[in-house]
Formats: structure tokens, C-alpha cells, sequence
């Protein structure tokens, strides 16, 4: 994923920054605190070459995904369904029963996951009307919102909010660098293009996107806020139930064929001479070994006279198993990815976080061991990173009298830990990032709340008590 916009930058003087419009009635500018960002992005930033591992897993993965779909299917609806219980017991009301509410479960899993899958953008989606994936993007993919067009919007509902909180002021409140200049994006194809609210830029998609949460393997394609984010969770969700429900039935004639290639491959003497025996097997180490001597035993087992039922395939047990880590990787990821909704964070603000907590662990261990030119060179490199990545966001705030005409202009910044990203409760942040009620203001703008301490901050509002 796409953790921060790298910064070409040159050195800061100093960490105070006054910006005011040439008004003889403008105040000074509030202090930036030391820890605000000061380096600014003003040079154009060529485009990384080079394979990205997260592309190259994206590619591999929903072709793995695809193959243990296929397979599964195979051996719970035509071997176990139909050939097993249909046709050998002639039960029919059993597998009816189990098989409707099984597909009924797995095809609306399938349609989430192409929901995000076939996701695209809005631009894409109106100069590609021709073709088959095309028609498929349009009628089964979400559709990613078009920056510009966000940044309108959230336009227009901060000045809806600041008419409602300062009627008797007309506010405007932008986004900006340290020293008032305007936050841009100068990444691949961005070229310069404003920064919004919680836009963070795709490494491997090569653009920015609102509601940003990361790049997915799984998917081949971006997670972000509210457009594929709430197909994603229902995505993981639904493995765990879907695992039970469609291979639950299978799980003692797994165990049972299991064992039974296993002491088949401890018996047969043709496996021995070939490969217990040989010591080469031990090349690999007893993982290895072991390993090679089932694929073995169960190929030798296939081809066998032993007696068994059409469903007890040397796949069943390798198909159950590899559903078992599917179901905790899915369990782990919708778990993480709750927990920090409910504290109005993105998958992107906790590895921006993490990564700014090794750079001050990195700053402090340079601090106290290098020395000379190396140590103030190795320091301002570190800090121009943790510029890039600190957990703030600088507003430039400007506010006019209605009456009187007078102008002002102030830059604030408000941390994550002032609640910049916060909405409320962890229900209501849960329900703006995953809902798509038009009641509701998505979690990718600002809350009143959050407005409100900007304004405090820029001396408009009065501070709480």
C-alpha cells in the first residue's frame, strides 16, 4: 500500500510559520508547534520504476482464489451433493436443504468480491463502454469517487457546517503545507493535483483516492471508503460461516482419508524404496520430506484397488486445511480492520503511525550514537520522513466579517490524538465509513466536531471550557 507522499524537500530555517493576507487589520499568524511538518513539496517527483511486490501478489492470488473455488465446488457439489448423497444414497430433500442456503450465502460472497474486484474508476468506466470486461466493470464493479469531485463536495458541506456554526463570518478552510502553500500531490500521474481530506495516494494504482484503506492482494484493486470498503469486510465475514456451512459436512471423511493415505504411505514398500528409504528425502528437512512422501502416497492411493467413496479425494483434507487458513486470515483482517474503524482509523493511518514510531525510535538511537556532519545529515533525512508521515493535518483558515469587512487568516494543525479522524462514537464512525446513507456525512470529511476544534484553534470559536 501507498504509505506517504514522498517528499522532495529543502530544509526548513525554522519551525515557526506566520502566514497573513496583506491586510493591515490581519493579525500574526499563529506558532506551529516543533512537531508540525515544515518541509514543503514543491518539486515534481518522477515516477518509481521497478516491480511492486503487492502488484505481483495481486496478480497471483485471485488466480489461486479462483483455482480453491473450483476445486472445493467440485468436491462439495458433484462428489459429495450429487454423486454421494443423490445418486448412491438416493437422499434428495438432504442436499437440497444444505445446498440452497449454501449457494445463496457463496454467491453473495462472489458478488462482493467482484464488487471490488471490477472496481474503477468513474472516468474509466464513461471512455470504456465497449467490451466485455468493460460491461462487466459497469454493471457488477463499485466505482471510485472522482477526487475533484469530492473536494466539491466537501466544499460544500464545510460551508454549510461553518454558515451553521459562524453565520456572522464567511470562513473557508483549505488544506495546506506548513508554510500556507497548498498541499499537492506530485506522484506519478497527480501532476501537482490538490490534496482532499483523507486522500492518500495509490502506489500501485498510481493515482490518489478518497477514503484511501489500502491496496488488496486479494482483490487486485484498492479499499477505500465507502465505495468497496463495505463489500470488503462483508467479504472476510462471510468466509468463516461459508466454510462451515459448505465444508463442515466433509470435515470426518476428511480426517478419515487423511489417515488413511497416511498409513498408506507408512506401509506401501514401493513408497519405501523410492523415497523413506533414500537419502535424498532429507534434503529438503522433515517438513519436506513428509511432504513429498503424501503427494506421493496419495497419487499411489488414487491409482489403488482401496475400496472408497466418491468424495474421499486426496484434495478433500489439503482443501479443508487450506480453508482453515483462509478463514483465519479473513477472521484476522476484518477483526484489525473493526477495531480500528471504531476509532474512525484506516488500515493507511495505523502503518503511517507505525512507520512514524520507528522513525522517532531510528531519530533517537542517531541522536544519541553518531556524531559531526554524518549525525546532522542522518537526522535531517529522518526528519524530513517523519515530516512526510507525522499524524497531523495543517489548515489554512481564513475568515472574513460580513459586517465590518475585516479579514483574517490563520494556519492551524490538529493531530490524530486531538480527534482529527473521529466522528463520535465507534458505532457512528463504523457507520460512516461502511454506510452509503445520504444522511449520513461520509468518514472521509471533516465532523463538526473536528470543525469546531479547527475553529478554536484559529480563535473564531471560543475554547471549551
Amino acid at each position: 500500500m501507498s504509505l506517504r507522499q514522498r517528499p522532495t524537500t529543502q530544509p526548513s530555517a525554522s519551525r515557526t510559520t506566520s502566514d497573513r493576507l496583506p491586510s493591515s487589520s490581519s493579525p500574526p499568524s499563529a506558532t506551529i508547534p516543533n512537531s508540525i511538518p515544515t518541509h514543503t513539496n514543491t518539486a515534481k517527483q518522477t515516477p518509481r520504476k521497478g516491480i511492486r511486490l503487492n502488484k505481483v501478489l495481486g496478480r497471483i492470488v485471485p488466480i489461486i482464489l479462483l483455482v480453491y473455488i473450483s476445486y472445493t465446488y467440485d468436491l462439495v457439489v458433484l462428489r459429495y451433493a450429487y454423486r454421494h448423497l443423490y445418486i448412491q444414497q438416493q437422499r434428495t430433500l438432504l442436499p437440497i436443504l444444505w445446498l440452497l442456503p449454501t449457494h445463496a450465502l457463496f454467491f453473495r460472497s462472489l458478488r462482493a468480491y467482484l464488487r471490488v474486484f471490477l472496481a474503477h474508476d468513474q472516468s474509466q468506466s464513461n471512455r470504456n463502454r465497449g467490451g466485455v470486461l468493460a460491461w462487466l466493470r459497469t454493471r457488477l464493479g463499485a466505482s471510485f469517487p472522482d477526487v475533484e469531485t469530492a473536494q466539491l463536495q466537501q466544499q460544500r458541506a464545510l460551508k454549510n457546517s461553518l454558515s451553521n456554526l459562524v453565520p456572522n463570518l464567511d470562513v473557508s478552510i483549505e488544506l495546506c503545507q506548513s508554510d500556507g502553500q497548498p498541499s499537492r500531490c506530485f506522484r506519478d500521474q497527480c501532476s501537482g493535483r490538490p490534496k482532499s481530506f483523507r486522500a492518500r495516494h495509490c502506489g500501485d494504482c498510481r493515482t490518489c483516492r478518497v477514503g484511501f484503506d489500502h491496496h488488496c492482494a486479494w482483490f487486485d484493486n484498492d479499499i477505500t471508503s465507502p465505495s468497496t470498503l463495505r463489500s470488503f469486510i462483508f467479504f472476510l465475514l462471510s468466509i468463516p460461516p461459508l466454510y462451515l456451512v459448505g465444508l463442515g459436512p466433509l470435515f470426518p471423511s476428511a480426517w478419515m482419508t487423511l489417515k488413511r493415505i497416511h498409513a498408506f504411505a507408512t506401509t506401501d514398500t514401493t513408497i519405501q524404496l523410492q523415497w523413506w528409504g533414500r537419502w535424498y528425502s532429507w534434503i529438503g528437512g522433515p517438513a519436506f520430506r513428509w511432504m513429498v512422501g503424501f503427494s506421493i502416497a496419495a497419487n499411489r492411493w488414487v491409482k489403488s484397488d482401496v475400496e472408497r467413496l466418491p468424495h474421499q479425494s486426496p484434495r478433500s483434507p489439503v482443501l479443508v486445511a487450506f480453508g482453515a487458513v483462509f478463514v483465519f486470515v479473513a477472521t484476522a483482517l476484518a477483526s484489525s480492520s473493526l477495531v480500528h474503524l471504531k476509532r474512525g482509523l484506516l488500515t493507511v493511518d495505523v502503518e503511517r503511525a507505525k512507520a512514524y514510531r520507528k522513525l522517532e525510535g531510528r531519530l533517537e538511537k542517531v541522536q544519541k550514537d553518531a556524531k559531526g556532519e554524518e549525525k546532522d545529515a542522518r537526522v535531517d533525512a529522518i526528519r524530513q520522513k517523519m515530516d512526510a508521515l507525522a499524524p497531523v493535518q495543517i489548515c489554512k483558515v481564513r475568515s472574513t466579517d460580513t459586517k465590518s469587512g475585516e479579514a483574517k487568516q490563520k494556519i492551524v494543525a490538529l493531530s490524530f490524538e486531538e480527534g482529527l479522524l473521529d466522528h463520535g462514537s465507534p458505532w457512528s464512525n463504523i457507520r460512516r465509513f461502511l454506510a452509503s446513507d445520504d444522511h449520513l456525512t461520509p468518514a472521509w470529511m471533516l465532523s463538526d466536531t473536528t470543525l469546531r476544534k479547527v475553529l478554536q484553534k484559529a480563535s473564531i470559536l471560543p475554547q471549551a471550557p
